[in-house]
């Protein structure tokens, strides 16, 4: 295979690729929740602080627990519709205390609300990464970049991939269907979006 038919800045490009290879999403590895020791050394004693003041807000009753009732509360405030399946989805990835996050008696404690929000944050960290990495690749800034291209210096520069998970990456809906451009953004906004199905 030749190589890519414009070479803007080599450098650049390297070291880009050298974080969409990082980048556990690229590779199908979601991130894992945090052990709840390590998730107060995440953030300042600042922003803990910050967060328990939006917990105790969440938290109606002052049982030091979100409850389903605490949760639907706070979200008529806001005006939403508590639906059942929205309040399934936070106590699922919160990872609530309840075996089933349907159970009316699911609760979040702080330590798992501080962790839901640490996981969430490295999501879009890990997201602007992505896109940042893409970017070197996106000459004219359309969204899109050459997949002849962005398969060279995956397989061949640095600390390659091996096919199968170019392959992957390559594949699918994100590519068109002459399979030259790949629309890195409709990527990472899928990636964005499955991340909390993931935890389920």
């Amino acid at each position: 295979m030749s190589g890519p038919s414009t070479l803007l800045n080599p450098a650049a490009r390297s070291n880009a690729v050298s974080q969409l290879r990082a980048t556990s999403a690229l590779k199908g590895n979601h991130p894992r929740q945090s052990s709840s020791s390590g998730v107060y050394n995440t953030f300042s004693p600042k922003q803990i602080q910050g967060f328990k003041e939006a917990f105790n807000m969440i938290d109606q009753d002052g049982d030091g627990l979100i409850s389903r009732a605490d949760l639907a509360g706070m979200l008529q405030n806001l005006g939403q519709e508590p639906k059942p399946s929205t309040l399934d989805a936070h106590f699922a990835s919160a990872g609530s205390s309840s075996s089933s996050s349907g159970s009316a008696s699911a609760t979040i404690n702080f330590t798992q609300f501080l962790t839901m929000f640490g996981e969430h944050l490295a999501e879009l960290d890990e997201a602007s990464t992505l896109v940042d990495a893409f970017e070197c690749f996106d000459e004219r800034d359309q969204g899109v970049i050459d997949a002849g291209e962005i398969r060279y210096w995956l397989s061949e520069v640095g600390d390659r991939m091996t096919e199968q998970e170019i392959d992957r990456l390559l594949s699918g809906p994100f590519t068109d269907r002459s399979g030259k451009n790949f629309d890195y953004k409709a990527f990472v906004e899928a990636i964005k979006m499955s991340e909390p199905a993931e935890l389920e």
